[in-house]
């Protein structure tokens, strides 16, 4: 008898023991289960988020390009491209007095139609100063873009934007394609810089 109640006694520790383990291991499961689906939502919000990113940036506009050789409504406006470009180089080179002389001819160019911009060559033409030139040439640029939007009639203008120019606050210029010659450095950083924007018709 002693012996029985012994045994029945032992077998109802062991049930208990292997059911506490299955209660554990219940537990352990439902932890895990919960810890999974915590897990998938933020998985999932991740994976919005991205989806989000990069339909903002699949929305962002491309730059237009025009492959064909760059060309103006009228001789006028090419003319004023080609001043432009001589200026431009004249500063690249760090050369205040070439570029002087160019904005000259820049200016001359313009009628009372173009008062504004006439006016800004000449602000670079009026000046000995390397700094002063090439900071009426940043106004000149930022002018001119809408003169050539309405002028330009095949190619494209590139908009290039050195960051560090005038203590960083940034300053645009344009050329006839991708390649970087800095008119606000020079030779100092001549290839800072990168394309921002197209122009074309």
């Amino acid at each position: 008898m002693k012996k029985t109640l012994n045994f029945i006694s032992i077998a109802v520790v062991a049930l208990s023991l292997v059911s506490c383990g299955n209660d554990k291991k219940s537990n352990s499961d439902t932890d895990i289960k919960l810890e999974a689906q915590e897990e998938k939502p933020m998985q999932m919000e991740e994976v919005d988020e991205m989806g989000e990113k990069n339909k903002a940036s699949e929305e962002a506009p491309e730059n237009k390009i025009d492959n064909a050789p760059l060309a103006f409504a009228d001789n006028n406006a090419n003319a004023v491209w080609e001043a432009y470009v001589k200026v431009q180089q004249a500063l690249v080179a760090s050369d205040s007095e070439k570029a002087k002389q160019e904005a000259a001819q820049l200016a001359m160019i313009f009628d009372e139609r173009n008062a504004k911009l006439k006016t800004l060559a000449e602000g670079i033409a009026t000046t000995d100063e390397l700094p002063a030139q090439r900071k009426a040439f940043a106004a000149f640029s930022t002018g001119a873009k809408a003169y050539f939007k309405s002028t330009i009639k095949a190619g494209t203008l590139y908009v290039q934007h050195c960051p560090m120019a005038f203590d960083g606050k940034g300053a645009d210029w344009l050329a006839k394609d991708t390649a970087v010659t800095n008119p606000y450095f020079g030779a100092k950083m001549l290839n800072c810089g990168s394309v921002t924007a197209t122009i074309t018709q």
